[in-house]
């Protein structure tokens, strides 16, 4: 598995993480998925979201020892969106993604352990993620990795599952 960390990403990169999204958008579309596809045309919304992050602080870069950038991730310690409010203190994952040309190399396992890690140190009970209920595959990739479906959130236009592991 490649050596990966991350790095808090400057409000200044917004546009690559926009790019990067967009990348992932195209990448679900090519398998015939239409998860995130609001990233090939955000909204005005979508773009506030991702600005919301950056002003919170909440995005990173993946990157390996090179300081190469492989992907992003957004970290939240609430998700009032999916999850409504909580008791038991979790750290959220959003948007994890990887470029294509990395993809199968463990890269999202070693992130989500580390923010796991993270969420330990943050005396947080949980790490929680959201999955488009219409991606099985990738709601397999996060049972694999130890999470478990507790819920359902139901949207206009897209269902996604609840999930979430014991740190």
């Amino acid at each position: 598995m490649m050596h990966v960390h991350l790095v808090p990403a400057d409000p200044t990169a917004e546009p690559q993480v926009l790019d990067l999204l967009k990348q992932a958008a195209i990448r679900l579309q090519e398998k015939g998925l239409s998860q995130w596809q609001n990233w090939l045309e955000p909204t005005s919304s979508d773009l506030d979201w991702i600005k919301e992050g950056f002003a919170a602080k909440e995005f990173y870069f993946i990157q390996n020892t090179d300081n190469e950038i492989l992907g992003a991730i957004r970290i939240l310690t609430q998700d009032l969106l999916y999850w409504g409010d909580q008791a038991e203190k979790a750290l959220y994952i959003h948007s994890l993604t990887v470029l294509g040309k990395y993809a199968g190399q463990g890269i999202g396992q070693g992130i989500i352990d580390q923010v796991a890690d993270q969420a330990a140190r943050s005396d947080c009970k949980w790490l929680r993620l959201d999955c488009n209920a219409g991606n099985p595959a990738l709601c397999d990739y996060y049972e694999k990795q130890g999470f478990k479906q507790v819920g359902v959130r139901v949207f206009d236009d897209f269902s996604c599952n609840l999930y979430q592991r014991k740190v």
